[in-house]
């Protein structure tokens, strides 16, 4: 790792790729100096999942962990679609794919991913900036900035694309309008696969965490948690939230 200056840092994941990261950061940043990698289960199930020639999306890219190891999955043939809200964040984003030559392959997005066009609050913590979101974001310790995003859905951010392979979704309760914003873009990829951050309280009372994960279902996909130590069998919607009980979890859905 060789500090910059200015809370910025250059680093090397343990696949060899050059990352800048923030030297603030206390949740990913501090694992990706350290160790150079992060959420290895969930990487292991993507990277069962994108293969060469592939187009991947990857909304709440933050620094770009996984939008890095996409572009070396999907290969020079393949595509990756990089969105993230936070200006800071995506200036680094931009200088690592950058760095390591994926701008062949790499679209970078400095754009918050919702259910329609529309100028947000951002809220982020300098040193949790995983967990930056549209809206509020607290933390105990830390003092939270506030800017002001361009946000849009993926239906329109898109539109050219005829289809899309692979979609990973993180960014902080925003989740179910990503997917509202990209009803048309699911519709026209039949074999997709998505990978979906999901707690039941982030899920607004209408409609509901139950509802809302038989959409899914209701639109063809089957239904499994990424777990550390793999993904669960198919599940039902019952099943899926009696297994979670509330805590945080990933959902794997796949179709075709």
């Amino acid at each position: 790792t060789i500090y910059l200056g200015d809370h910025e840092a250059l680093t090397r994941l343990y696949t060899g790729h050059r990352i800048y990261v923030d030297t603030r950061d206390v949740g990913i940043c501090s694992h990706l100096m350290l160790e150079g990698r992060w959420e290895p289960w969930i990487e292991a199930v993507l990277q069962q999942a994108v293969k060469p020639g592939m187009r991947f999306a990857d909304v709440g890219a933050n620094f770009g962990y996984y939008t890095l190891l996409g572009a070396q999955w999907v290969g020079p043939e393949g595509r990756v679609f990089s969105f993230e809200a936070n200006p800071e964040i995506c200036r680094k984003l931009r200088k690592s794919v950058a760095v390591n030559g994926f701008d062949d392959r790499v679209t970078v997005f400095n754009t918050a991913v919702f259910s329609t066009e529309a100028e947000l609050e951002f809220s982020f913590v300098h040193e949790f900036s995983g967990g930056g979101a549209v809206g509020s974001a607290t933390h105990a310790h830390w003092e939270a900035q506030r800017v002001r995003v361009q946000a849009a859905p993926l239906d329109l951010l898109l539109a050219d694309q005829p289809s899309i392979d692979v979609l990973k979704i993180d960014v902080e309760g925003a989740e179910p309008d990503v997917i509202k914003g990209a009803a048309a873009l699911l519709a026209r990829s039949r074999r997709v696969t998505l990978v979906v951050e999901f707690i039941e309280s982030g899920i607004p009372a209408s409609p509901g965490a139950l509802a809302y994960l038989h959409g899914f279902v209701r639109d063809g996909f089957t239904l499994s948690l990424i777990e550390p130590t793999g993904l669960t069998e198919a599940l039902t919607p019952e099943a899926c939230l009696a297994r979670l009980k509330g805590r945080l979890g990933y959902l794997y859905l796949s179709r075709g």
